[in-house]
């Protein structure tokens, strides 16, 4: 691919990438009067990395999370486009593990998915933390069969994903309250 020259776009194993690294990749937007389609290079923050399943090949699979959500994967054979610079304001804005990290409405665009909206109006809230920052934190329960918690911060809703327990669920919970995740 062909990024933008004035960036610093390399590629690197994924274990050389870290939490605050923006992931490159190619986009087309309308650009000027005609609102042409126009090549740009897209950065976007890496803020949360563990390792998956490999799916039957033989070495690891790294799993990116962007800021805005999304899930990108790689394999350890892999070489990923990415600027290494890390500088502060793309760093995870808080510490420990991002466990609420897909955005309301993250699957609705989705063909035949229920819109996030009417799990939320459909759920009893179990329990409810406040952090001292003013984030609100609530373990949410659709017919005691699917168990999620929300993250209010700052005007926006940040669901983590969902568990068929309410005792994983909570233990996720748990986790943001002692401080080990967000």
């Amino acid at each position: 691919m062909d990024f933008d020259a004035t960036l610093n776009v390399q590629y690197l194993h994924p274990s050389e990438v870290r939490e605050g690294m923006r992931w490159a990749r190619q986009v087309e937007k309308p650009v000027g009067r005609g609102r042409a389609l126009v090549p740009l290079t897209e950065l976007t923050p890496v803020w949360g990395i563990s390792l998956g399943n490999s799916g039957g090949y033989h070495g690891s699979r790294y799993l990116f999370r962007l800021m805005t959500g999304e899930l990108r994967s790689a394999l350890s054979c892999d070489r990923l486009p990415v600027d290494p610079e890390i500088i502060p304001e793309n760093r995870p804005p808080y510490e420990g593990t991002w466990i609420t990290n897909e955005p309301f409405g993250f699957h609705d665009h989705k063909p035949g998915v229920t819109p996030d909206r009417y799990w939320y109006r459909h759920s009893k809230c179990m329990e409810q933390w406040r952090a001292e920052d003013g984030r609100v934190y609530r373990l949410l329960a659709y017919r005691h069969a699917m168990f999620w918690v929300c993250r209010w911060d700052n005007g926006a809703k940040w669901f983590s994903p969902t568990r068929e327990s309410s005792d994983l669920a909570g233990q996720q919970l748990d986790a943001i309250v002692e401080g080990r995740g967000w």
